[in-house]
């Protein structure tokens, strides 16, 4: 089949880093391809240059056998190509179907905008993706799973040649996704070129016809998804053997029990939170799993002061704490590391080493002035420990790739050396390598004594690194279940059905 895309020996730089180098491999026509490969690999990079957002340095695209060199998004819009990017870029306090045509709203005479053309449009849109949202619902009023899908609506209405999707799963539900798959598969017999980047590798076997692997910014090679296998990808994606550390056996020895929560009640919530009870002992990982939506990040944020209690009773090592706002969470040793990375985790203009000091500013100052050099060596200590890719300690956390700015957020965090540790999500939208990474890193901080509470919407990730798993839904805790009796059929069970 011919190609519909050629990328021609492209090379990015952004600074003394090379994000591309002579990258060259081509995109068939009505073909669903996978691009895969690490955090800092050149994925985004690459897409964004296909997209008109980043202009490349050298090399040519050929899109349907013309040299192309978009300056702008616009441009590749008016070509047929479309982008949903990890992170939305979308405008909050508008409303769904203002946000689904923005920039390309039907107007009436005078140039204003016809809202009942919009509206209805927009249903018929939704009603494609089998959403149940009004078009005129304001875009903040709407979970992150339901913000992620109306950026996918807003790509799809206007992709004839190529949709191209960034790791569009990464904060929607499994049925979602099912939704999502088959209707791709359906514009995909109608003739659309989709570009999946994903590092969920199940995802590409179940909807993707060929795979391109980047790493380190040079094209490793393509293969046919339908000949290969996962432990083939993965080496061309890392090129070494990952080792991970024994998963949990959820048999150890328990220590004392370090972080309890009795009765906990949360109103003030986007989910309100009912009769919530669970315990951590020191040194043990206990997760919280569910269905996005469950509750799990709301008693987090309630943990660590973000949210009020009702009513319950938090105890730290048996004693009863009263816990108004992060600081003293942070004073007791509890630390979050939130589910939404950019608008939570990082403060996106500043630096590497700024967003790592960022939470004990105390302990690297001197008479109110922040020391530099202690806290450049922290920063430096730190991007070692968790093998953090970027070009300087001083370079914006802006430039770094999805998984090297969570690194960035554990970092932030792991330096105060937290007695009780919040982890909701944390290695979504990171590929297999650093996951790896992590899920050692998360095992070793359990052995040293952590009390760790994990919230992931990945079942492998739970049964692999828990010692005890609560499930939720609806805000409320429908059952327990020990490492030794859990399953993902089980926990789904539990979160699906409440029994």
């Amino acid at each position: 089949m011919a190609p519909i895309v050629e990328f021609k020996h492209i090379t990015k730089r952004f600074g003394g880093t090379t994000a591309l180098d002579g990258v060259s491999f081509s995109i068939e026509k009505g073909a669903i391809h996978a691009l895969l490969g690490e955090n800092g690999a050149g994925k985004s990079t690459l897409m964004r240059i296909l997209s008109g957002v980043l202009a490349k340095d050298s090399g040519q695209i050929v899109v349907d056998g013309k040299e192309t060199a978009f300056r702008s998004a616009v441009d590749a819009q008016r070509e047929g190509i479309s982008t949903v990017y990890q992170e939305p870029h979308l405008v909050p306090h508008m409303t769904v179907a203002e946000n689904i045509f923005l920039g390309r709203e039907p107007t009436r005479r005078l140039g204003f905008v016809d809202f009942h053309t919009l509206n209805a449009r927009t249903t018929e849109i939704l009603a494609r993706l089998e959403l149940s949202l009004a078009p005129t619902t304001v875009l903040a009023d709407l979970s992150p799973a339901d913000i992620q899908l109306v950026q996918i609506a807003r790509a799809i209405a206007f992709s004839t040649k190529i949709l191209v999707l960034d790791e569009p799963t990464a904060s929607i539900t499994e049925h979602e996704t099912t939704i999502l798959f088959d209707l791709l598969k359906k514009l995909n017999v109608g003739g659309l070129t989709i570009v999946h980047v994903s590092h969920r590798l199940k995802e590409i076997f179940e909807l993707c016809h060929r795979a391109s692997v980047l790493r380190d910014g040079n094209y490793i090679g393509t293969v046919e998804v339908a000949n290969t296998t996962e432990h083939e990808i993965i080496n061309l994606m890392v090129g070494r053997e990952l080792r991970e550390m024994p998963a949990s056996s959820g048999t150890k020895a328990l220590a004392a029990v370090k972080l309890d929560i009795s009765g906990m009640n949360v109103s003030e919530s986007s989910i309100p939170v009912q009769d919530v009870s669970f315990n951590v002992h020191a040194g043990e990982i206990v997760a919280l799993a569910g269905l996005v939506g469950s509750g799990r990040s709301e008693v987090a944020k309630t943990i660590f002061g973000l949210h009020r209690m009702v009513s319950g009773t938090v105890r730290i090592d048996g004693v009863p704490v009263d816990i108004r706002n992060p600081e003293q969470a942070i004073r007791r040793g509890i630390s979050l590391v939130p589910e939404d990375r950019k608008g939570e985790g990082l403060i996106a203009i500043q630096s590497v080493k700024h967003n790592i000091s960022l939470t004990g500013l105390k302990l690297l100052s001197r008479m109110g002035f922040i020391n530099g050099p202690s806290e450049t060596t922290l920063a430096r200590k730190s991007a070692a420990q968790l093998s953090i890719k970027t070009s300087s300690e001083e370079a914006d956390v802006s430039t770094l790739s999805g998984g090297n700015q969570q690194k960035v957020v554990l970092a932030k965090w792991l330096w105060l050396k937290p007695s009780i540790l919040i982890l909701d999500e944390p290695t979504r939208g990171i590929d297999v390598g650093a996951k790896a990474e992590i899920h050692n890193l998360i095992l070793e901080l359990a052995k040293s004594g952590v009390a760790i509470l994990l919230i992931s919407s990945e079942l492998p990730e739970v049964l692999r690194l828990s010692d005890r798993i609560y499930v939720m839904r609806d805000g409320a805790i429908t059952g327990e279940l020990q490492r030794s009796e859990a399953s993902q059929e089980s926990i789904m069970r539990l979160a699906a059905l409440g029994n």
